[in-house]
Parts: structure tokens; C-alpha cells; sequence
């Protein structure tokens, strides 16, 4: 199925076997993950690609699996927060982005956290359509959307 699942899976290895499910029940073409306190290294669900900011090299909160099969390429974003993002091939092509933004962030001089020109945001764990959304697709925690 061609959807999107973002959820704020708060730790990916304590809540892996809890992932399962909807990962086997959806068969989403993406899930990004946010607060996965993942590091480099790390296995993938079965039938995922994980996608990780810059490499992974520390604990990151970002993270997106993205279903094998499907095609896409890795933007890579100098950035602040850290985000993973991906441009997806399904029956349109979109750019996925997950973004983690801790529940008190500090934000300095000239750093813009909510852009005015973000056409979707998706709440915690929920599935969107593929075909349905934007061109830019934002996926972030709950907490942050006010």
C-alpha cells in the first residue's frame, strides 16, 4: 500500500516488536520515525531500507524505513534538527521528511522551526496517503503542533 506512517516510536529497540504490526499490517511504502535513539549499525525491520541523517553516526532522532522495492534517493540536510529525508518514487514522486524536535527546543537567532510554507504536517502514528499528499511531505511528533 502506498502510505506514509509517522510515528513517535520513543525508543525504536524498546518498542521494535510493537512497530511490527503496523509495518506488516499496512504495508506502508514509508514510516518515519522520530525520537528513535537510533545509531549506526542498527538492523532494519525486515522488508525496510532505514534511513538515517548523515550516516548515523550518533544517537539520532530521525530516522526513515522505507519500504525495498521502491525507488528513492537520500537528501542529504545540513540542518539544525537533524532531519532524514528522502525524495520516493511510487505512482508520483514526493519528498519525505522526518524531523524530531526535542519537547523544549532551543531555538536561536535566525533558525525557523515551522516555515510558513510546510503544506502537510502529520500527527503522531497515522497513516496518510501517498498519492493524496504534497509534493513536500513533514512528518513531526505530536507535542510540536500546538
Amino acid at each position: 500500500m502506498n502510505t506514509v506512517i509517522q510515528w513517535n516510536i520513543r525508543g525504536f529497540r524498546s518498542n521494535s516488536e510493537e512497530l511490527k504490526l503496523p509495518l506488516n499490517r499496512s504495508q506502508s511504502a514509508v514510516v518515519a520515525l522520530q525520537d528513535s535513539r537510533l545509531k549506526k549499525g542498527q538492523s532494519s525491520p525486515r522488508g525496510y531500507t532505514l534511513l538515517l541523517p548523515h550516516g548515523g553516526s550518533t544517537g539520532v532522532e530521525a530516522a526513515l524505513l522505507i519500504r525495498k522495492g521502491n525507488s528513492f534517493s537520500e537528501i542529504n540536510l545540513k540542518t539544525g534538527p537533524h532531519p532524514a529525508a528522502a525524495t520516493i518514487s511510487l505512482e508520483k514522486t514526493r519528498t519525505v521528511c522526518s524531523l524530531y524536535l526535542p519537547p523544549n527546543p532551543r531555538v536561536g537567532p535566525g533558525e525557523e522551526l515551522s516555515p510558513p510554507w510546510l503544506p502537510r504536517v502529520v500527527r503522531d502514528y497515522r497513516p496518510v496517503s501517498f498519492s493524496s499528499c504534497c509534493p513536500l511531505f513533514l512528518c513531526l511528533p505530536t507535542w510540536s503542533l500546538g
